[in-house]
């Protein structure tokens, strides 16, 4: 039976996030989305505030310190997050699935090295820089055409690799002091054979961040292009087997529940929308009363409370079934898809409730309309991942209909 009670702990993670994104993070958050220079906007403040709080070590195994929170424990706290601002809890939310994968993929001696680092110093981020001039979410499928995907290379020397190449559009670009790099150790070959992943600090000689780019939404968080030249990294810093990062890949996405988590966060975008919409409802007399008098509005915030209690009903059962031994991963793609699109759902109606004062940058619900469209394509485009579901789908079909599909193929596939 699932069963959503939430634990002592998740209530008061829920409360302090919350408690964080309407008293630290919202009073500034229309200033950060209105800085001109992008390169600014973002304010580390608010990164040492959320660190005193221990909201940005939330994923940290507990055995270094930190909350080891769980996949639904995350999503509701970067839901709250993003209350405040969306930008804000996507430079948290990379920093959680990142650590997560830092957990459940390095070896000992990797986190033991690291981990206490990222513990100690309140201003380490990480990003993962997956996307590429001429590859993103296709990655995910992936073609596997020799070859194909992304081309970034690294090539070994001695006990040491040499990495060149191109990331593009990355999420906490130029500010994390770590990213999880993805590399081809195999130019030529499939990407499911090809990819290895590499810890790579910002401070090597070699890489820099050419440029930060000038976004529509999720203002409050940088996002960059990175370049590697002859970037030099030991081979201890090395993630994994040579050439099998596209299922660790995977696993992040899915089983350690990043899309899940990008998922809750624009759903807190969502929810602001509609708590601002139903205060302006009864503060906005039109024909002699107030709108939320008015038939019209009253059934469109019924249909908004409708999407986010089923967003939210969704993501939750995603997350508590990424915990389980039968784990479907269908959901966490699937999660991430309809929570984006109902959310940007509500914010279209916020729109129309306020009319043309919800158009204007002065209120809020420009902004929010804004960032809530930056998750049709965030953490993987929705088009790739229900590709990516519809796969799922029709695999776990032929494991139950057809014998000659053999068992152990059908679970390799899923696990990609």
């Amino acid at each position: 039976m699932v069963d959503f009670s939430l634990t002592p702990r998740q209530k008061e993670l829920r409360e302090i996030a919350m408690d964080y994104a309407t008293t630290v993070v919202e009073p500034i958050a229309i200033q950060s989305d209105q800085m001109p220079e992008v390169d600014k906007s973002f304010n580390w403040d608010l990164v040492r505030e959320a660190s005193i709080r221990g909201l940005r070590t939330l994923s940290i195994p507990e055995r270094f310190g930190g909350e080891g929170a769980d996949v639904l424990t995350l999503a509701m706290c970067g839901e709250c997050i993003a209350y405040g601002d969306l930008g804000v809890a996507v430079g948290f939310d990379q920093t959680w699935k990142i650590m997560t994968a830092i957990a459940n993929l390095c070896n000992e001696e990797q986190q033991n090295r690291w981990i206490p680092r990222i513990m100690e110093d309140d201003e380490f981020l990480l990003g993962i820089p997956v996307t590429e001039p001429l590859a993103g979410s296709d990655n995910l499928l992936p073609y596997d055409a020799p070859g194909s995907g992304v081309q970034m290379l690294a090539k070994r020397k001695g006990d040491k690799w040499l990495l060149n190449g191109t990331k593009r559009y990355i999420s906490n670009g130029g500010l994390a002091k770590m990213y999880y790099v993805l590399a081809r150790t195999d130019p030529d070959g499939p990407l499911s054979t090809s990819l290895t992943g590499f810890l790579v600090p910002s401070d090597v000689p070699g890489f820099s961040v050419p440029e930060v780019w000038d976004k529509m939404g999720q203002r409050a968080v940088q996002n960059g292009t990175l370049v590697f030249e002859d970037v030099e990294i030991p081979d201890r810093d090395r993630v994994g087997d040579i050439g099998a990062s596209l299922p660790a890949v995977g696993a992040l996405l899915l089983g350690f529940g990043s899309n899940i988590q990008a998922g809750a966060t624009v759903l807190g975008v969502a929810q602001r929308a509609y708590d601002l919409s139903h205060q302006y409802a009864h503060e906005r007399i039109q024909g002699g009363k107030p709108i939320i008098e008015h038939d019209i509005q009253r059934k469109r915030l019924v249909r908004m409370a409708m999407k986010l209690q089923a967003t939210r009903s969704y993501l939750w059962y995603a997350g508590w079934n990424c915990k389980q031994q039968d784990f479907d991963r269908k959901h966490a793609s699937m999660s991430k898809v309809f929570a984006s699109e109902e959310s940007l759902a509500v914010c279209v109606e916020a729109l129309e409730l306020w009319g043309a004062t919800g158009y204007m940058k002065k209120n809020p619900i420009e902004k929010l309309l804004r960032d809530a469209i930056s998750f049709l394509h965030s953490d993987g485009t929705n088009d790739v991942l229900s590709l990516k579901a519809a796969t799922f789908m029709t695999q776990q079909r032929l494991v139950k209909t057809d014998k000659r599909y053999s068992k152990r193929v059908a679970e390799a596939a899923l696990g990609q």
